[in-house]
């Protein structure tokens, strides 16, 4: 497929083109984010049209940065392949918050704030004299966003609060592990951040729910939310289905119909998803399997799981004499739903994943053109947001601080010499 390339930059300029009403236009962000969750959260409030501002450290930054691969950056820092997933239109100011006037500094921009979002352990920032009570105070409108493993102790306590989390720990605690088919009972991790994106997404969530709160009230809040909450929901069949049977559904199986899941063609695996008795008489027509619609094995997705072994029989032998795109030609004619199992070559070669523009590419000094996921929100009257370089550690110290505290160059010089940014 044909991906979308980011927009020449002039001098790294980020703001959108002039006229350009983005929903979040004239918001202002401050996030102390590393890796993943909350990243992911803020990369979207920036296409959305919020000035988003990372906080880093002056010795490294995010530690995205230094994660592998990595490359030596133009500007003599580390240059990691895993800082363009979720970094693409944000400014980059850094500053010692372990010094008392890069404090000072640091209330000062949340005075200037709408957002402020920090993935850190909990309690860092209190312990920085930094959390929310103090900041709650210096901007009484403040939405602070809480991204961590367990939750804050402040909103809803956990026994595990202190706990590090990482993305696998979402997933093993929230019972996914146990879901994917397996050769043996040792639970598989699902290959990718599923815990950590999840997280984000639901942070995202939050933020956008108390700015429009504020609208109302004038007031601002903490949102918190916890990684093993957010993973937990994903596994909401196992614990309604749980619930009432005590018994936990076989790995890879639906908990309540059949057929369901990836079978495979002559050339390669789809996937057929037979929901609702209305679906399952038209696929059992199609497929040349009528008589099993009135057989009382069969008569419901519950029973059809019980009895998938049999029923796979009929399945694979229809599927064994066609090809994919034939088998899905049939189905999707039926009104049965099915769909190719995709590699990740195919996934940039899908007309879908082109016509929608979700795969952007990033053009790099170091790395060269660099592919990262598109946004998958669109609305109408609002173009696709653009796709800009992430920033340098450090690039917009000067900008910021003019634009949103109005300091002079001789302000920010002194801070620079006096290791504050």
């Amino acid at each position: 497929m044909q991906a979308v390339s980011a927009t020449p930059i002039n001098e790294r300029e980020r703001a959108d083109p002039a006229g350009v009403d983005r929903p979040l236009s004239g918001i202002r962000v401050l996030a102390i984010e590393n890796f993943v969750a909350a990243p992911f959260a803020t990369m979207w409030l920036a296409d959305a049209g919020a000035e988003v501002i990372k906080i880093e450290t002056r010795d490294g930054g995010d530690h995205a940065r230094g994660t592998s691969p990595v490359k030596p950056g133009i500007d003599g820092n580390p240059n990691g392949l895993s800082f363009f997933r979720t970094n693409r239109n944000k400014k980059s100011v850094t500053l010692d918050l372990k010094n008392p006037e890069g404090k000072a500094v640091f209330k000062a921009l949340v005075a200037e704030a709408d957002i402020f979002i920090e993935n850190l352990r909990p309690n860092v920032m209190d312990r920085l004299g930094l959390g929310y009570e103090v900041l709650s105070k210096v901007n009484p409108k403040l939405i602070y966003g809480a991204i961590s493993g367990f939750g804050h102790d402040d909103i809803l306590p956990s026994p595990y609060g202190e706990f590090p989390a990482f993305d696998i720990v979402g997933q093993a605690m929230a019972g996914l592990m146990y879901r994917p088919e397996r050769q043996d009972d040792k639970p598989t991790y699902l290959g990718f951040s599923l815990a950590d994106v999840e997280v984000g997404i639901v942070g995202l969530y939050g933020l956008v729910l108390a700015l429009f709160h504020r609208t109302r009230t004038g007031r601002g809040k903490k949102v918190d939310v916890s990684m093993y909450d957010a993973s937990l929901i994903l596994n909401e069949i196992s614990v309604t289905m749980y619930s009432q049977s005590r018994k936990a559904a076989p790995p890879g199986v639906h908990a309540v119909t059949a057929p369901f899941g990836a079978y495979r063609a002559k050339d390669g695996y789809l996937v057929l998803a037979i929901v609702g008795e209305h679906i399952w008489k038209r696929f059992a027509e199609t497929i040349g399997i009528p008589h099993l619609v009135d057989d009382p094995k069969y008569s419901d997705g519950v029973r059809r799981r019980a009895n998938l072994a049999e029923l796979d029989v009929h399945v694979n032998a229809w599927l064994s004499g066609r090809s994919r795109e034939e088998a899905m030609r049939v189905l999707r004619a039926a009104g049965a739903p099915c769909a190719p199992v995709n590699d990740i070559g195919e996934i940039f070669e899908c007309p879908h994943v082109a016509a929608r523009n979700m795969i952007l590419t990033l053009d790099d000094p170091v790395w060269g053109r660099v592919a990262v996921t598109g946004n998958p929100v669109k609305m109408s009257d609002v173009p696709e947001p653009e796709a800009h370089l992430p920033p340098l550690l450090g690039e917009h110290n000067g900008q910021v601080l003019r634009d949103w505290l109005r300091m002079t160059e001789s302000d920010i010089a002194r801070l620079k010499n006096e290791q504050v940014i």
